[in-house]
């Protein structure tokens, strides 16, 4: 008895094990060379055309045949094992007596790095697809763009679930674009591939973009090219893939971002009364603020130094070394001319003091003279504010100079000077605030 039920035991266990053996299912694979033949990766008569994927588990693969109704276009079949629709990844390759040229990555669907197919309950033919989906004429080049949107994401700029990530370029005249994928590799690194017609040598401008849901945000000054900054490459002879870089070469999370001290010297404003030191509001504004909205970095003055104006914030999310924007609010009234510009350091930075409207002098002064009997009438004249004075010396080259009695917040003052010794009346004159 123990030993038939040993042997009934064994035999159930072969049933079983007949029962879950899943058989194989023949997919036939397709790939059109054409353009690789015209561009000179593919030569039929020495290299040889593969497909490898996961299911020989990334192993040899097998060699594909070309088709017999169209020499352009070669075929294999493939055993497939596995659970009816499980995705099965590969890629095709050309195989350069030895050297093997893969297919970019980004060639899968949507710029997944593989391609692949759900693998079917019954043998199927999959559609001809052309290697490294380059179907343009010799002349075009299929150029792969990668970024990485690693710190983007950490500082909030960018939302894989809702935002998408594109290049655009001189490629397409800053058109459209494409949009990149996110690799399978690397979830941080976004790919897409682009055809681009040109010479090799030629240099293609571009840059990447989030676009938020329809908002764009462009990466700022990145690269040598044009006047924004644009990124440079210069197109190959074949298809290329370019190197990854960061958004905004932005290379990790500045979090609290860095120091930066603003000053503004508020002298002429205060000496023409248009800026009072106790009451007035200066404050700086720029991209790291929002340009103020609704309000700027508020800067108060020195205790030392009632005409300058200082105050220090962290300007994060951006990399060292960027340009950063930045004007000077009086009052709620903006500074006129371009913005100010400052490069950003990587450690904490003061700026000098600039005054505001960059201007930095009084004004000059006139002189008119008359001559009434036997006196000379000197009148200097100037804009006047409600603490501009003028001051006076003999000597450019000795003395100090001295406040003019009677001239703080006037716009004018007559000397009178003896005709019979005009040199008695020679003076150097200068005005002066605060």
């Amino acid at each position: 008895m123990k030993t038939t039920a040993t042997k009934y035991g064994f035999l159930a266990a072969l049933f079983l094990g007949s029962a879950l053996a899943v058989p194989a299912v023949q997919v036939t694979l397709q790939v059109n060379m054409e353009v690789q033949t015209a561009t000179g990766n593919f030569n039929p008569a020495a290299h040889t055309v593969e497909v490898h994927g996961s299911f020989d588990d990334w192993g040899a693969g097998i060699m594909l045949m070309v088709n017999p109704t169209n020499v352009g276009i070669y075929q294999g079949t493939a055993n497939v094992s596995g659970t009816p629709g499980a995705e099965v990844q590969y890629k095709f390759v050309i195989n350069q007596a030895g050297t093997l040229l893969w297919e970019n990555n980004g060639v899968g669907p949507g710029g997944a790095q593989n391609r692949a197919f759900n693998l079917p309950e019954t043998n199927q033919v999959l559609p001809v697809v052309d290697f490294n989906n380059q179907s343009n004429p010799p002349g075009v080049v299929a150029v792969t763009f990668q970024v990485n949107m690693g710190v983007q994401a950490e500082v909030g700029s960018f939302n894989p679930a809702t935002h998408t990530v594109e290049a655009r370029g001189s490629f397409d005249n800053w058109g459209a674009g494409i949009t990149l994928s996110q690799s399978q590799a690397n979830t941080n690194i976004y790919q897409g591939m682009a055809n681009i017609t040109g010479s090799a040598g030629t240099t293609i401008e571009h840059k990447f973009v989030i676009n938020q849901a329809g908002t764009l945000v462009w990466e700022g000054n990145v690269g040598p090219g044009g006047p924004s900054g644009n990124r440079t490459f210069m197109l190959a002879e074949t298809n290329q893939t370019l190197p990854v870089v960061y958004f905004n070469n932005l290379t990790n999370n500045p979090g609290a971002g860095i120091a930066v001290t603003f000053q503004a010297n508020m002298a002429l404003q205060i000496a023409r009364g248009l800026f009072d030191p106790a009451t007035g509001v200066i404050d700086v504004r720029g991209p790291f603020n929002n340009w103020g909205t609704p309000s700027g970095l508020v800067l108060t003055n020195s205790p030392g130094n009632e005409s300058i104006f200082a105050g220090t914030l962290n300007v994060s999310n951006t990399a060292p070394g960027s340009t950063v924007a930045y004007k000077f609010n009086r009052n709620g009234t903006w500074e006129t001319g371009p913005d100010r510009t400052f490069m950003l350091a990587s450690l904490a930075q003061t700026l000098p003091p600039r005054y505001f409207d960059d201007l930095g002098d009084l004004g000059s002064l006139s002189i008119d003279v008359a001559v009434i009997f036997d006196e000379i009438e000197v009148t200097v004249s100037w804009t006047s504010g409600p603490r501009v004075r003028l001051q006076s010396k003999s000597s450019l080259t000795t003395g100090q100079w001295q406040d003019v009695a009677d001239t703080a917040g006037q716009s004018s003052k007559t000397f009178i000077v003896p005709f019979a010794d005009p040199d008695a009346g020679r003076m150097f004159y200068r005005l002066a605030g605060p």
